[in-house]
């Protein structure tokens, strides 16, 4: 993944944020609400996936 700082026709910008681990990033980026999207490591997103659907089930 390449983060050079620029926005895409869609709005959005690819960053990439070293992390401390999958359990720091997950509560850190979880934080950030719809503002953000993990694409990965597939750990982490995954984990990020299981947690706002079982959000979703709450709240539905």
């Amino acid at each position: 993944m390449d983060a050079n700082g620029l926005t895409g026709d869609d709005g959005w910008t690819v960053a990439t944020v070293p992390i401390e681990s999958v359990e720091h990033a997950h509560d850190e980026f979880l934080r950030l609400g719809t503002a953000i999207e993990v694409l990965e490591p597939p750990e982490l997103r995954a984990r990020i996936t299981a947690t706002v659907t079982a959000l979703a089930r709450t709240y539905a």
